[in-house]
Parts: structure tokens; C-alpha cells; sequence
């Protein structure tokens, strides 16, 4: 049994064909609720902000990168430091090149607090 296809996604498919699926995928995954997601732009300042640190420029990162064994190009950083959205493995090699951890490179501290959790109470 072949599943079957609204039309409406038909529709889709096929306009998405004709006309650069990828960036079309793109656009509609960046959706004004996705870009307003405040982990993800946490994310993004601090990748920002790691990588001025550094006083690194883009295709600096990138040739560390590529030194490293892990090429990328200077588009895909501009996309991770625009996004927030950096799989593990690419946090890994970015933290790496900067001197930092992973956790520092996401925006997060080395202490904080829990919500509804006193740090004297030690619940």
C-alpha cells in the first residue's frame, strides 16, 4: 500500500521542486515562533560573543576549524551565530577553538540558580 499525499502537499512538492526546495524548507523552519525562541537566542549571542572574545573573525574560525579536521564553511557559522540551532559535535569543535566549554559557549553560567530550590536548603 502506497501512502498517499494531500493535495495540498502535492502542492508543495511540487513547487518546491521547481524552485530550490532547500531554501524553501528553510524559510518555512524559521518561522517568526521559532526565531523568537529565547533559548535559541541565548544561543546565538553567546556563539556571537565567544567568537569576539576570541577577536577571531569568521574566516579565521573557520581555517581553525578546518585545521582541526572539521571543515565548515563561513555561511554555516553565520548561520549557527544567527540561529542558535549548532549540532553537538560542531559545539564541540567551535568550543574547542575558542578555549571554552560547551556550556559557556551555549550562554550558560557556571552557577544558578534552580527555581523554587534555595541553595542553602539543599532540596
Amino acid at each position: 500500500m502506497t501512502p498517499s499525499v494531500s493535495p495540498s502537499r502535492r502542492s508543495d512538492l511540487g513547487t518546491s521542486r521547481a524552485t530550490g526546495g532547500s531554501r524553501q524548507r528553510a524559510q518555512r523552519e524559521l518561522t517568526p515562533e521559532r526565531r523568537s525562541d529565547p533559548v535559541l537566542d541565548e544561543v546565538a549571542r553567546s556563539l556571537r560573543a565567544a567568537r569576539a572574545r576570541t577577536g577571531m573573525s569568521e574566516t579565521q574560525v573557520v581555517a581553525v576549524l578546518a585545521e582541526q579536521g572539521f571543515k565548515i564553511t563561513v555561511t554555516r557559522l553565520r548561520g549557527w551565530e544567527r540561529t542558535g540551532v549548532i549540532r553537538v559535535d560542531a559545539a564541540a569543535q567551535l568550543a574547542n577553538a575558542y578555549g571554552i566549554t560547551i556550556d559557556s559557549l551555549a550562554g550558560r553560567r557556571a552557577y544558578r540558580s534552580i527555581p523554587g530550590r534555595s541553595p542553602a536548603s539543599g532540596e
